[in-house]
């Protein structure tokens, strides 16, 4: 395989569209289902204890699977948490907007000749939906999703995954909250935060900080000409 010279990987959901999950009540309430959810199927609750991210309760939770549970159960618990995600994402990518930058941020970094990735926590299915309604899915070379991988962000297995797949030396992650950034701090990646909200308390240390998509390319550019 040829390795190209940069791979820029992307979050989806507040980073390309918009979503209820932008809505912190909407967050708060997946959080405590999660929770509810995950002790129901098996897992101790003690073991989710001062855990407030639902990926990480999810990760958390997929260890214990991994290493406690059965075949029969595990199958039955990964089941019964796919019918639960679901409901929420697929109702998040219904009601998606486009973010008015984002296609023509796409435009631009498909111009440079970069291999463009998606990473991101939701399903194949929820991709799919966003990717029809907005017509953005022929941008991406590569789309990992929850069901490529057994751990999410701020995991970095799916990072990880997309740059193999894309035969990249270098990437760069752009994603609009601090799991999208610790992830590709730790898979080794230069870190793009986007936060639109100017009156947002997240201090999170990235390379660099934009408040919109339409400031990627010019970091891209600026990336690649360095490297020349």
């Amino acid at each position: 395989m040829t390795l190209m010279a940069l791979a820029v990987l992307l979050d989806l959901e507040g980073t390309l569209v918009q979503t209820p999950w932008e809505d912190q009540r909407h967050v708060q309430e997946f959080r405590q289902q999660t929770r509810k959810k995950l002790i129901e199927l098996g897992i101790p609750a003690s073991l989710l204890a001062g855990i407030e991210q639902s990926t990480l309760m999810r990760n958390t939770a997929a260890d214990f699977v991994e290493s406690g549970f059965g075949k029969t159960d595990a199958r039955k618990f990964h089941l019964e948490m796919e019918k639960f995600l679901k409901l929420y994402e697929l109702d998040a990518a219904r009601r998606s907007t486009l973010y008015p930058e984002t296609a023509s941020t796409l435009e631009r970094l498909k111009s440079l000749g970069v291999g463009i990735g998606l990473v991101t926590n939701t399903s194949r299915e929820a991709v799919d939906i966003v990717f029809r309604r907005h017509k953005i899915g022929n941008y991406f070379d590569v789309a990992v999703t929850r069901d490529d991988v057994k751990k999410l962000k701020p995991d970095p297995e799916g990072l990880r995954l997309a740059v193999r797949k894309l035969g990249a030396r270098d990437f760069i992650m752009i994603g609009d909250l601090p799991l999208d950034i610790s992830a590709s701090k730790e898979a080794k990646g230069t870190t793009v935060f986007v936060q639109r909200d100017q009156d947002s308390s997240l201090n999170v240390e990235a390379d660099y900080h934009v408040r919109s998509l339409a400031d990627v390319p010019t970091i891209v550019q600026r990336y690649l000409g360095n490297r020349k």
